[in-house]
């Protein structure tokens, strides 16, 4: 993998075709995750002033969005509560919001998570080749990318900075003479954790050059 870099025509990065189906893979299974687990109106039933079904973004088959009835109750998943957590400390202001936001946030998330997918795997190639994304969808794709870094750093348990530096040694201890497979922390972790830092590197260097092509002026057209 090489992270994006800032070209004439967009961003460009260089995958693996092995590193383009997990992502694409991880991007569909955060989708679901979101249509799954968060509670909504039932499709067909309008909310007080949201609008009609036919708003919902492609790839979205979960609650419809719109809709100002959902549930305020937060999501069961702790993952999918880090990519919808509570707007407010006061839990009437926090429960509130919830109810007249989350569906919505939840399908534009899904949104931009299904493009990522299809952006992957779209060309099938057969061995390293760019991945560009162009600057008028860049912004989604470094959202979907930080989405898909927030679900497994929860399935990591990482909760601070330290935490994250440390996986890189993680990866050389485990490489040395780390636990086997059958372990806790053997190769589903070690799985994970690739994972992560592959996201976070392609998730920081889109956003470096984002924000490059805005101090030159250049930025979405």
């Amino acid at each position: 993998m090489r992270p994006f870099r800032a070209e004439a025509h967009g961003y460009v990065a260089e995958l693996e075709p092995s590193e383009r189906i997990v992502l694409a893979q991880l991007a569909g299974d955060v989708a679901q995750m979101l249509q799954e687990g968060v509670p909504g109106r039932v499709p067909g039933e309008p909310g007080p002033s949201g609008p009609g079904d036919g708003w919902a973004p492609a790839g979205w088959t979960g609650p419809v969005p719109g809709g100002h009835g959902s549930d305020a109750t937060p999501p069961p998943d702790p993952a999918v509560r880090r990519l919808l957590p509570d707007a407010s400390d006061d839990v009437e202001v926090a429960a509130e919001f919830r109810r007249f936001t989350q569906d919505d946030l939840a399908a534009r998330k899904v949104g931009r998570l299904v493009r990522l997918a299809r952006l992957l795997v779209d060309p099938e190639p057969a061995e390293v080749a760019p991945f560009t994304v162009a600057r008028d969808e860049a912004e989604d794709v470094a959202g979907a990318l930080t989405d898909v870094r927030l679900v497994l750093a929860e399935r990591l348990g990482l909760r601070t900075d330290e935490q994250v530096e440390g996986l890189y040694d993680e990866l050389d201890r485990e490489g040395d003479d780390g636990p086997d497979d059958g372990e806790v922390g053997g190769a589903p972790r070690r799985f994970l954790v690739s994972v992560f830092l592959l996201t976070g590197l392609l998730q920081e260097s889109l956003v470096d050059g984002m924000l490059a092509d805005l101090r030159a002026g250049r930025g979405r057209p």
